[in-house]
């Protein structure tokens, strides 16, 4: 451990140089790992103050930055995090993705808290790292290789076995440089928003692989730290509201959202499941026992969720995929029509394999369904693939083309944004996108205008302020009714921070799901700190301000920040029948920018705001 950092970190950030071949390690000092913690607070400094505007997503100096945070590797529940903080494609601008699994234990074990991807390589490599050892190495025998098998490979090549080895690869994807690609590892774990992986292609890197290194993690108060993750664990399997994911995981989404109309159904043409769909077969306990399954927890985790399960009838009866979780069970089913629990586990393995964002394939996919259906798109186009509503074989084909890049997959490439802007017409009308080009999650938002609003304000291509654990510890109800506008504005405004601050530490946010008080006793275990609640929501707010001047500065205004047609458009039928988001939106904006911090006619965190969260360098630049 470095002397500079506190208890509970290794220390150091890992640089890359993929042009130079070479690599060196970095330290901060104390107080600043107090001020930036790790994960995406981290991260968004290092952005911030290394890729200029100049630097798009697909240019050498683009960072891609995989950080983990103080709590990694340390007897917390779920804490082998990782987020991936870079410029990203969808939105061309700052993307913060998190996936869980063993990379960040495996990272903080072999003496490093971050590794920072600069330049590019002029063959394929992937980067090994075990201790001491950094190593770009040749990838040419991985390239073509889905995610399962280029982590298999690995595990042959480099003699280690199940979680002696995380391997987190840009996959097919990545390689051709797919708008949505992601970045995937240790069999079912996905940074997926904005692109990451198309980044991590552009640099010429198939993979990075890190031993599960012998280097000693020392937490300030070990048995204090015992003590807060029993804390933690017991109010996770207790609390009514964390419980049902303690025993399973998201199962429990699609009944769920189903019932308050936010299930998207067919590309949003409607909110009423088809008569066909058994329902009963969706409930959380049926599709657990509904497959022969193990566990496939991340580090440190009790959770029981992160499963792999067996086919267990039709043409892929006998094969091992992944359980999905609901964003899974969303975009490779109900968004593309399909009613089925085994062929949309199986298609969402396809999608993980593949390695593209589950979301944005959905959208993708959708989109491209209904325009068959509605003959905007004809089976000739579509090189002779009969796009049929639920058809997951027909599905997967085109998926094959999206990743190779073959056909039309060239296009639909460039994800749901791009893609039906070009086609125009008609077409364009049925997408369903965020103007900023960032994939909504796998909900109907028109139901949950928190989220609405969340995803096209958000600076983080993906949802930023996110659904709070304990709202009321912030001095907001425990629930709102989600077609009160100002309500929802107030929300997402006065939350903002608290995800950045979870995405700092190393740790799920299923797991962290409990009061900020609770995470600070852990972390103050680990590091010998004194965080409280409002310094904890400072970073949170510092993190967001930062990644708001970084896509300013890039020429990401409030212009964009608003629902595609259809994303924003009026459900006709189910429980949200007839609810108008963008009557209510510049209302929305109005109170939200003001809660944020944020100058209402340019979008620019205001010079006050800056000043306070102790970014007056920001500032000046912002400002003059």
């Amino acid at each position: 451990m470095s002397e500079q950092a506190p208890p509970g970190y290794a220390g150091k950030i890992l640089r890359v140089n993929l042009t130079t071949g070479q690599s060196w390690t970095e330290e901060l000092s104390h107080e600043e790992w107090r001020t930036y913690l790790g994960g995406v607070g981290l991260g968004a400094k290092i952005l911030y103050d290394e890729v200029p505007p100049e630097v798009e997503w697909d240019h050498p100096d683009n960072r891609l930055i995989m950080a983990t945070g103080p709590l990694a590797g340390l007897p917390v529940w779920g804490t082998g995090g990782l987020t991936v903080v870079t410029r990203g494609p969808m939105t061309g601008g700052a993307t913060s993705t998190q996936a869980n699994g063993f990379f960040g234990a495996c990272l903080k074990y072999s003496g490093y808290d971050t590794i920072v991807l600069q330049g590019q390589s002029e063959k394929w490599v992937y980067v090994y790292i075990h201790d001491n050892v950094v190593e770009m190495r040749d990838a040419a025998h991985l390239l073509g290789k889905d995610t399962w098998e280029t982590q298999e490979a690995l595990q042959d090549e480099l003699g280690y076995n199940g979680h002696r080895l995380s391997v987190y690869t840009s996959g097919v994807a990545g390689e051709n440089l797919v708008r949505f690609a992601a970045i995937h590892g240790d069999f079912g774990h996905v940074a997926s928003k904005n692109g990451c992986g198309a980044v991590m292609g552009v640099k010429r890197v198939k993979a990075v692989a890190i031993v599960r290194g012998s280097k000693a993690l020392h937490p300030h108060d070990p048995k204090g730290l015992l003590q807060a993750a029993d804390v933690i664990a017991h109010e996770l399997k207790t609390n009514p509201s964390s419980s049902v994911l303690y025993n399973y995981g998201t199962l429990f989404g699609v009944v769920n959202l189903n019932k308050l109309g936010a299930l998207p159904i067919r590309n949003y043409t409607t909110n009423l499941p088809p008569k066909e769909a058994d329902m009963s077969v969706w409930e959380a306990q049926s599709l657990r026992e509904g497959f022969d399954h193990r566990g496939h927890q991340c580090n440190a985790c009790g959770m029981h969720h992160c499963h792999q399960h067996v086919i267990a009838e039709g043409k892929h009866k006998g094969e091992i995929v992944d359980e999905p979780e609901y964003e899974g069970w969303s975009g490779a089913g109900w968004t593309i029509g399909s009613f089925d629990p085994q062929d949309t586990s199986w298609m969402n393995t396809q999608v993980d394999r593949a390695c593209v964002d589950v979301n944005e394939f959905g959208w993708v996919m959708g989109w491209t369904m209904e325009c068959y259906e509605k003959g905007y798109i004809t089976q000739e186009q579509l090189g002779g693939i009969d796009l049929k509503w639920g058809d997951v074989e027909a599905a997967n084909a085109l998926l094959q083309k999206i990743v190779h890049r073959e056909g039309i997959g060239d296009l639909l490439a460039e994800g749901v944004m791009r893609a039906s802007q070009k086609l125009g017409g008609e077409a364009a009308d049925c997408a369903v996108y965020s103007h900023k080009g960032n994939s909504p999650r796998g909900h109907d938002h028109r139901a949950r205008w928190e989220e609405l609003l969340d995803t096209c304000v958000a600076s983080a291509g993906t949802l930023e302020t996110g659904p709070p654990a304990e709202p009321q510890e912030l001095g907001r109800p425990a629930r709102i009714n989600p077609f009160d506008a100002p309500e929802v504005a107030r929300n997402v405004g006065q939350l903002l921070g608290r995800r950045h601050f979870e995405d700092s530490l190393g740790a799920c946010i299923f797991t962290t799901r409990t009061t900020i008080q609770n995470i600070c006793l852990a972390l103050n275990a680990a590091t010998g700190w004194d965080y409280t609640v409002d310094e904890a929501m400072r970073l949170g707010r510092r993190t967001a301000a930062l990644l708001r001047a970084f896509n300013i500065r890039c020429g990401i205004g409030p212009e964009v920040e608003k629902p595609s047609k259809r994303y924003g458009s009026v459900p006709t039928d189910g429980p949200a029948e007839g609810q108008n988001a963008m009557e209510h939106w510049e209302e929305m904006l109005d109170i939200y920018y003001e809660l944020a911090g944020l100058d209402r006619a340019t979008g620019k965190p205001t010079a006050e705001h800056l000043n306070n969260l102790g970014l007056e360098n920001v500032a000046k630049e912002m400002w003059g």
